[in-house]
């Protein structure tokens, strides 16, 4: 990433101050929608929706930005590396360039995942995208090697908090940043256990550090994923609106697209009703994970989007029912 000059930055800024006003805006819009509205849960209530790049894989980023609205979302969040290479297709393009982009089409980056650089290498894409308006950084959390997935009670305690203090400096530096932090419960690491999320929020005090809660990587229980939801409550930064289904392996893409909501079988209504019940403010993400890694939900960006827009209109049904 190279250093910006003076102008840049001050231009960069007066971009992302833009993008503040714009995004409280739309969040004003969307939270005041009347109610008896189509899709409205409760008056006053509505998910806030982001846009995640590596749906449409490695699609040019100048197609994406317009989507924004096209999905009814309020910003990106930026992916990278295998999943979608829209960061370094930003970094290539420029900064100052990106920003232009962004103020034409009205959006903003709301977050980046980070998943490539992990948590302790993310202190430039903490810098980037407070610069495109956003606040939040995405990465998984790592440790307990090869069996950790296994463990449980005090065992996994004591490696959940190993974990903890290693990535201390990031927690530090992201606080000194003003960006929150969202931890991605994984698949085969010391987050896979149910139990694992409630001792992971006891171990960080930091209030800036929370959760990204993905269902695809837990036990498929609408009833123990609701409560799941809920016991996070505010720790709870990031919602993935996705499911198992048939996985995410090398299979046809019509089992694939059973990882969207409304297309598998997961019940959503549960986790809905905790969302609502206390009034969850971050971010959610219609997701999946289109084999192999890199490749578009569908060819063009407008099928993608259509797609997501499918699986929004269930679920703001299913949230109208929670």
């Amino acid at each position: 990433m190279s250093n910006p000059t003076r102008r840049t930055f001050l231009q960069s800024a007066g971009a992302a101050a833009a993008f503040s006003v714009l995004a409280r805006s739309l969040a004003s819009r969307v939270h005041a929608a009347p109610a008896g509205s189509a899709g409205v849960a409760e008056p006053g209530f509505r998910l806030r929706y982001v846009l995640s790049t590596n749906q449409y894989g490695t699609l040019p980023i100048a197609d994406i930005v317009p989507q924004v609205h096209a999905a009814s979302c309020e910003g990106l969040d930026l992916w990278a590396g295998r999943w979608g290479n829209q960061r370094e297709q930003v970094d290539a393009l420029g900064h100052e360039a990106f920003a232009a982009m962004l103020e034409k089409n009205r959006a903003r980056v709301s977050c980046y995942t980070c998943m490539d650089s992990g948590f302790l290498k993310s202190e430039p894409h903490m810098r980037a995208v407070k610069k495109f308006g956003g606040d939040m950084i995405v990465a998984g959390f790592g440790g307990g090697g090869k069996d950790a997935a296994k463990l449980r009670g005090a065992d996994l305690r004591k490696v959940i908090r190993a974990q903890v203090q290693r990535l201390k400096p990031a927690f530090a530096k992201a606080g000194e940043l003003g960006v929150k932090l969202a931890i991605e419960n994984h698949l085969n690491g010391p987050l896979e256990p149910p139990e694992s999320l409630e001792i992971l929020m006891e171990e960080i005090p930091e209030q800036h550090v929370g959760v990204a809660f993905a269902p695809f990587h837990l036990p498929q229980d609408a009833q123990l994923l609701g409560k799941l939801v809920g016991d996070l409550g505010e720790r709870l930064f990031y919602f993935y609106a996705w499911q198992y289904g048939d996985g995410s392996g090398n299979i046809p893409p019509v089992q694939q697209k059973k990882q969207l909501p409304g297309v598998g079988p997961l019940d959503f209504k549960p986790m809905l009703a905790a969302l609502k019940r206390y009034r969850f403010d971050g971010w959610t993400s219609i997701f999946m994970h289109p084999t192999p890694r890199g490749s578009p939900l569908h060819p063009t960006v407008a099928a993608v989007t259509v797609e997501l827009n499918r699986a929004r209109a269930f679920l703001e049904r299913e949230l109208a029912r929670a």
